[in-house]
């Protein structure tokens, strides 16, 4: 049974713009994400997309819950593992994707 569900689309533009300001990105992401994203050709690509799939787990999960206790970790098999205050959370499921402009992320949370 799904808990909850989020959806969130971001302009890729608006990450070319300030992936490289580190105040930004310290604020919103942990330290491992920024490393595996830096280490892609095009980051600020890889910045949204994990932008995106902070932002879906926020509008699934039922309570406050602040963007950079949110980790993102992408596996070399494709899989994405989500991990709230450091643990993984194997309930959260997540998609990334982008394709030109926009980086999209749906996230569903299942109950029990």
């Amino acid at each position: 049974m799904i808990f909850g569900i989020g959806v969130d689309i971001e302009s890729i533009k608006n990450f070319k713009k300030s992936y490289k300001d580190k105040h930004f990105l310290d604020l919103i992401f942990t330290k491992e994400e920024i490393m595996y994203c830096q280490s892609k050709k095009e980051s600020y690509i890889s910045f949204a997309g994990k932008f995106c799939a902070k932002e879906a787990v926020i509008k699934a999960y039922n309570k406050k819950i602040s963007i950079k206790k949110i980790e993102i970790i992408n596996l070399k098999s494709g899989k994405i593992i989500v991990k709230i205050n450091g643990r993984i959370n194997n309930k959260i499921k997540c998609s990334i994707s982008h394709k030109e402009d926009y980086a999209i992320s749906f996230v569903t949370i299942e109950n029990g």
